[in-house]
């Protein structure tokens, strides 16, 4: 057991495996970061400060056109008794919400988790968790981040 010291995420304890968590604020965001980190003692896994990097992760798979989000939203739509869609939608009106559909939904969409890791001879590898907030549904939006920390892909996992 160790700990990792990031220089933009801190100090975050690490299990014997190389696995750690931690709970950070980001901006608006309160999300879950596990790490799974083999190396030096201090590092900067994210070689950019958090919120800029989950603002356009978000803002990418937001955009109408990724057939993967979109489904999700279709599909969520159908799924929530009308109490959940107004706490999703932070109001009691949830017939403007219906009405306004999966575009209400999308701007309900945040970053709710990210994975960091690190192996021997590999590359960062990074995915953020979008969602409806922590533990609304068993489904989430999985963004890929490439090295430079651009978005590259979008899928729904459990």
């Amino acid at each position: 057991m160790g700990t990792l010291t990031d220089t933009r995420l801190g100090e975050i304890s690490l299990g014997a495996d190389g696995y750690g968590e931690v709970f950070l604020r980001a901006g608006r965001w309160t999300l879950r970061v596990t790490v799974e980190w083999y190396g030096a003692a201090t590092a900067d896994l994210l070689g950019e400060d958090l919120e800029p990097l989950l603002e356009r992760v978000l803002g990418w798979a937001v955009e109408p056109g990724h057939e993967t989000v979109d489904l999700y939203l279709e599909h969520h739509l159908g799924e929530f008794e009308p109490e959940e869609l107004e706490a999703i939608l932070g109001g009691s009106d949830t017939e403007e919400g219906a009405k306004r559909g999966v575009a209400a939904l999308r701007a309900a969409l945040q970053p709710i988790a990210m994975h960091v890791g690190r192996r021997p001879g590999a590359g960062r590898q990074l995915a953020v968790d979008i969602g409806f907030g922590q533990d609304v549904t068993e489904v989430v939006l999985v963004v890929e981040v490439d090295p430079e920390g651009q978005p590259v892909s979008v899928d729904a996992e459990t």
